[in-house]
């Protein structure tokens, strides 16, 4: 490849090399979380940062916000911005551009000594291509690497493995429903400011029920002009769930489609059977759909295997795939020896409830009863974002439960009860673990508007998914 026909397959990559609007005005005005965090990454540390996620969450508009932030806010010369996809046809199909692509970008502007950002996209899809970046990462050359691609590829996460302690990793999960709120509530400024100026999280970890109760009495107040807009959003994420493509379909079957299609499908049959063949892989989709149908039911593999329908085989190689590709989110039994290895019972919860509502074909609001298991999993899907956290863990013991164990900061704990329904008083497992395990301190989550303090914070679940 010469250098004539390098610039011709960067051209409609780069549209700011030659003009801003047309490109600019087709990005959201919404930016997630995630272009702050890289944008600090870049003026901070030297590592390599890597964006990954699952299929069609936005990790290439949020690469594009980058760029026009970093243009527009950092006045950077536009010149000195280069993004690629390595999912483009003409590199994917020819072995021998593969072989030298990464170093004609490289080499294409290296008379300059001026910071270079180079944004490359679908990376996984470029053989080895985490020794072309340790290469040029260990050279020092004025080169900010960001690299992107989807974390339902097992193939890039390992390759990330050799890249330790060059490389930082910014994991973009579906929207959040802080975030579905924040999208759909963009126009009314005054909402975010409100969420941003309360953090209950830090009461939390401190065992301070008074102070996190004035907290939320405090945005409680501040937050009724919305509230209705906010107890629809209830209803309607746990229906729609955090994939943006999803909401902009009108139809049910539409919807259900698209996510069977990109969300599913291509996953279980395209990027697991890449390592893992199997001469039937809808026996893996038959143990997906299990778990979809069990969310927060302690099973073990032994029982998975056989009320699935499945051998013991592909539940035991399958189960840390789906995790590691953002299908399910996987919680232990709760232990007071952490470094114990633990076999046995465990939990699993989709990622996103949209999946489990397409998979199982049950595209509607759900009922009291059902809201139950949704925000159950609403909750463990807050808390997995939660930076201080060592584990996430579930109590059980002789019929007495708590559903989600917080370990932070050695060994503290912050017990958190689900009960989604009028009655709440059954707390026994709460009772039981604060007494065993010295804490002074538990949460219940309720469907309650207002917050009450006694033993425990009893803590309205729309509030604790807002501000946590």
């Amino acid at each position: 490849m010469d250098r004539k026909r390098l610039e011709t397959l960067l051209a409609p990559y780069n549209l700011w090399w030659t003009s801003r609007n047309e490109w600019e005005n087709a990005l959201p005005d919404y930016h997630r979380p995630i272009v702050g965090e890289v944008l600090t990454d870049l003026a901070d540390i030297p590592q390599v940062i890597s964006i990954t996620g699952p299929r069609r969450v936005g990790k290439s508009t949020a690469v594009k916000q980058i760029i026009s932030r970093l243009i527009n806010e950092q006045h950077i010369d536009p010149q000195r911005i280069l993004y690629f996809s390595f999912d483009d046809p003409e590199v994917f199909a020819s072995e021998e551009t593969q072989r030298v692509i990464f170093d004609l970008l490289v080499e294409r502007d290296k008379s300059s000594d001026k910071m270079r950002y180079f944004f490359l996209d679908e990376i996984q899809r470029l053989p080895r291509w985490e020794l072309f970046v340790k290469k040029y990462y260990d050279l020092k050359c004025p080169i900010r690497l960001v690299v992107s691609g989807s974390a339902s590829s097992p193939i890039f996460r390992k390759s990330q493995e050799s890249l330790l302690g060059r490389i930082k990793d910014r994991h973009l999960l579906p929207f959040s429903f802080r975030e579905y709120c924040q999208y759909n509530l963009r126009e009314q400024k005054s909402f975010s400011q409100i969420l941003s100026s309360h953090k209950i999280r830090t009461f939390l970890l401190n065992g301070d029920g008074p102070g996190a109760l004035q907290c939320i009495k405090r945005l409680h107040k501040e937050l009724e002009p919305f509230r209705e807009q906010i107890n629809q959003a209830v209803n309607n994420y746990c229906r729609e769930g955090g994939f943006p493509e999803v909401w902009d379909l009108a139809d049910p079957v539409r919807k259900i489609e698209y996510l069977m299609e990109q969300q599913v499908r291509k996953v279980l049959y395209e990027d697991l059977m890449s390592l893992t063949r199997y001469r039937k892989p809808e026996n893996v989709l038959r143990f997906f759909v299990y778990l979809l149908a069990n969310p927060g039911v302690e099973i073990n593999t032994t029982k998975i295997a056989g009320d699935a329908g499945v051998k013991r085989r592909i539940v035991e190689e399958n189960l840390p795939l789906f995790e590691m590709t953002d299908l399910i989110i996987r919680i232990k039994k709760f232990s007071h020896r952490p470094l114990r290895v633990r076999q046995g019972n465990i939990k699993c919860y989709p990622v996103d409830m949209a999946l489990r509502n397409a998979v199982l074909k049950t595209w509607t609001i759900p009922d009291e009863t059902a809201m139950g298991l949704y925000a159950e999993n609403l909750v463990i899907r807050e808390l997995i974002t939660w930076s201080e956290k060592i584990e996430i863990s579930y109590y059980r013991e002789k019929n007495r439960e708590v559903d989600f164990i917080v370990t932070y900061g050695g060994n503290n704990y912050l017990p958190i009860e689900v009960k989604y329904r009028e009655k709440t008083n059954q707390i026994a497992g709460l009772d039981r673990f604060m007494n065993l395990y010295k804490s002074n301190f538990g949460v219940i989550i309720t469907r309650a508007q207002v917050p009450v303090f006694d033993k425990f914070l009893h803590l309205p679940l729309r509030y604790f998914l807002l501000v946590s």
